[in-house]
């Protein structure tokens, strides 16, 4: 193999992307801009990232509302190309909804808004379409390869205790979920907590406490989840999360 030989590999590639310009074709499946180690990806009102709706989109200079998503580059070894570097930034997501996204690529602890570069959506519909393009120009597909996006922290998670006359329960809950939607019949939300890092403990179900170490005459002062919700509230610790599911956190509700 040649650097030659490996971008006559890829010409059939951008040959396509070229005549699917999203500047120059109105057809609707035209959404690239080719370059000469790779391509732009595009996306419009009828063809996008799957949480893209309602974003607006303009014509401008290009053949139809769009905006863009990603790029695609070959990726070297030596002479070979190896796989496809992709990465996605949702600009148009950061200036139509600058409370929920922005462009950092490290996400600073209890910062409450998501990154738009590479983002799973994006990096999902982005794959899609290399793929089509590919496919439909006759050449292999080489792997992808990307840096996935860093994740909100996790301190705005919620932990949620409910309690009623046949027992109690917790809910750790993805910070963008009302406690409410969690209280069965006969229970009451008594009170919440937000935590810190939640990735250990399953998220959005019901964990009741182990029967054994259970009685419903049992003391505050006999180690009920109460009482350890409250002295953590007091001191502003979290650790006891992880004591008290191992300890006495039986499973998932059926």
């Amino acid at each position: 193999m040649s650097y030659q030989t490996e971008h006559q590999r890829m010409q059939p590639i951008l040959d396509l992307a070229r005549q699917l310009d999203i500047a120059s074709n109105p057809d609707l499946n035209a959404l690239f801009e080719a370059g000469s180690g790779g391509f732009q990806v595009w996306c419009t009102p009828w063809d996008h990232p799957s949480d893209w709706h309602g974003i607006a989109m303009n014509t401008g200079a290009f053949s139809k509302p769009c905006e863009y998503v990603g790029s695609v580059h070959w990726k070297w070894d030596e002479e070979e190309i190896v796989a496809l570097s992709i990465e996605t930034t949702a600009y148009a997501l950061a200036e139509q909804k600058p409370d929920e996204f922005c462009d950092l690529a490290e996400i600073p602890e209890d910062f409450h808004r998501s990154t738009i570069l590479n983002r799973e959506a994006d990096i999902a519909w982005l794959k899609e379409k290399v793929a089509r393009l590919f496919a439909e120009a006759g050449v292999p597909l080489p792997p992808f390869d990307y840096e996935p996006a860093q994740l909100p922290d996790g301190g705005s998670h919620l932990l949620a205790h409910y309690v009623s006359d046949l027992g109690e329960y917790v809910v750790i809950l993805s910070p963008d979920l009302d406690p409410q939607e969690f209280c069965r019949p006969g229970y009451e939300l008594t009170c919440t907590l937000e935590i810190g890092n939640a990735g250990d403990f399953p998220v959005d179900v019901i964990l009741r406490p182990e029967q054994a170490f259970y009685e419903r005459d049992t003391e505050p002062d006999e180690g009920s989840l109460v009482e350890q919700y409250e002295n953590a509230s007091r001191l502003h610790d979290d650790d006891w999360l992880e004591a008290g599911f191992e300890d006495r956190i039986s499973g998932w509700d059926e």
